[in-house]
């Protein structure tokens, strides 16, 4: 499963609720949260998955 690698830590609640950040307030960190996405890789993962994966990057890409 692949997923986006991180939430802006700035919208977390503890971060809304003490500092009072709001989305909008650090656009660039928000916009890069959506860029980047964690690949599934675990140190017993075959060779078969890892060329499957690197395929599939490939045709999106």
């Amino acid at each position: 499963m692949s997923k986006i690698y991180f939430n802006p830590i700035h919208l977390k609640e503890f971060y809304t609720n003490k500092y009072g950040y709001k989305k909008g307030d650090l656009p660039q960190t928000e916009e890069l949260s959506g860029k980047v996405l964690t690949l599934p890789m675990y140190p017993d993962s075959s060779k078969d998955n890892l060329d499957y994966m690197i395929q599939s990057i490939k045709e999106v890409i």
